[in-house]
């Protein structure tokens, strides 16, 4: 962990050791020295303990509200420990986290306080949510892109994925700036939002998104190709151009990759059936995927194009092949064909 202090530690690093009260008092006492000190033994206690430290929350949120203080810091790196051990006895400090993070955007300890707000939107998304629009001013006040920032806005967009709208500009220039830092997060939060029924004011990160299809980083990869399908459900026309690029991810290595690319395609092509013309061979070779779920995806992409030459193929997937679901997908596709 990092350092938050030069003066030596008193005591015994056995968790067992652990003196709740004794502690407790320190972080009450005034004196800037023994509260220092009572942090830094809950940090020595949360590697092995955590649920020990765990009744240390409000006193150490109302340390973080008083200024004078100068190791805000070491605890912001404890709060945010023990919001990945506990996000529920984290989430009622979430708003004077915010204040503080609103007050001191540029502050080193802020950085350690979005990553404890990541670790409480997790588990309890609702607790972060209405503070969306600040979170999101903290970012733009920080310099460059703050990797803990958007692994928050990525998280909140699982649930609540119109919260992130303020955020489109800054996570379209965080993509497409660093890429390969930045893309997972700004990549899922983009995609979940463009998907949701309040959609995305812009469309400015296609272009970018379609530039990762072929990434060497499979999870980049992966999250650019999903974010494509994720546009395409509004917007398949704003994808229908980059199909040619997607085809060629049907022939990856990686199944998962398969799989994003022809749901992918389905995706767009349920809106302009054409679109699946540059993937019909890779679509047909896909049927005999050994990935189940390859198979099923290739069953949707030929049904949503209107492939009727595939309609015998897919009757014999529906009859023989040995997953459910590839069946289900395939009787689909005949059904919608024939």
């Amino acid at each position: 962990m990092d350092g938050d202090g030069g003066e030596a530690v008193e005591g015994s690093r056995d968790a067992d050791a652990f003196d709740l009260p004794s502690v407790l008092a320190q972080l009450d006492d005034r004196d800037p020295t023994s509260q220092r000190r009572a942090v830094r033994r809950i940090r020595e206690t949360i590697d092995e303990e955590p649920s020990l430290c765990l009744p240390t929350v409000p006193k150490l949120r109302a340390l973080l509200g008083r200024p004078s203080i100068e190791f805000h810091d070491a605890i912001a790196l404890t709060l945010a420990e023990l919001a990945e051990e506990s996000a529920a006895d984290v989430a009622p400090s979430v708003d004077e986290i915010v204040s503080f993070a609103v007050d001191n955007g540029t502050d080193p300890a802020t950085r350690e306080l979005l990553r404890c707000l990541e670790a409480v939107a997790t588990e309890r998304p609702e607790a972060v949510v209405d503070h969306a629009d600040a979170i999101v001013d903290v970012l733009e006040e920080r310099q460059g892109y703050d990797r803990w920032g958007l692994r928050l806005l990525a998280t909140l967009s699982i649930e609540h994925p119109a919260a992130v709208e303020p955020a489109v500009p800054l996570l379209t220039d965080a993509l497409a700036t660093e890429p390969e830092a930045n893309g997972v997060s700004a990549l899922s939060a983009l995609g979940r939002l463009a998907r949701s029924d309040a959609g995305t004011p812009s469309l400015e990160f296609v272009d970018d998104a379609v530039a990762l299809i072929d990434h060497e980083d499979g999870t980049l990869r992966n999250n650019a190709i999903g974010c494509l399908g994720d546009v395409a459900h509004h917007n398949p026309s704003a994808v229908e151009d980059a199909c040619p690029q997607i085809a060629t991810a049907l022939e990856s290595d990686d199944p998962n990759t398969r799989a994003n690319a022809a749901v992918t395609i389905a995706r767009v092509a349920a809106g302009v059936e054409s679109a699946v013309e540059p993937a019909r061979e890779q679509l047909f070779a896909l049927l005999d995927d050994d990935h189940a779920h390859v198979r099923a995806n290739a069953c949707l992409a030929l049904g949503h194009g209107g492939v009727d030459e595939a309609a015998d193929r897919l009757a014999t997937v529906e009859r023989d092949d040995p997953d459910p679901n590839v069946r289900e997908r395939a009787s689909w596709a005949v059904d919608r064909l024939v």
